[in-house]
């Protein structure tokens, strides 16, 4: 029952709303500076569907408490959702500025892999 109260201090924490929120309008902001074209429903899509690998992670994260399987598990979903990130910034933005919109989803993504190591 510990990994329950783990899960609902994580789904209740307004810091990990905060995060993706601001993730998102940062996301948004930074493909229009970019020249690109984005919708902020798009960022919030995006963020969702690559999220999904740092859920599974979390989840993993939840059923083992040790620390090295965290930093490993939040290292391959990190990679994971990265990736899938990829092919949407990629149309979204000039292929010259592919790695600059992405840049903000990377450092994203880290801050959610973070706070979900940080998990007691």
């Amino acid at each position: 029952m510990v990994w329950v109260d783990r899960m609902l201090i994580f789904a209740t924490d307004p810091e990990v709303f905060a995060v993706l929120a601001a993730g998102a309008v940062i996301l948004n902001l930074n493909v229009l500076l970019l020249g690109g074209h984005i919708i902020i429903f798009q960022s919030l899509s995006l963020l969702g569907y690559c999220l999904f690998p740092l859920d599974i992670g979390t989840v993993i994260c939840m059923l083992k408490d040790n620390v090295i399987l965290k930093i490993v598990v939040v290292g391959i979903t990190l990679a994971w959702s990265s990736w899938a990130a990829y092919p949407f910034m990629s149309v979204a933005v000039n292929p010259r500025r592919k790695a600059l919109a992405l840049y903000p989803v990377f450092l994203m993504y880290i801050s959610v892999g973070f706070l979900i190591i940080a998990i007691d």
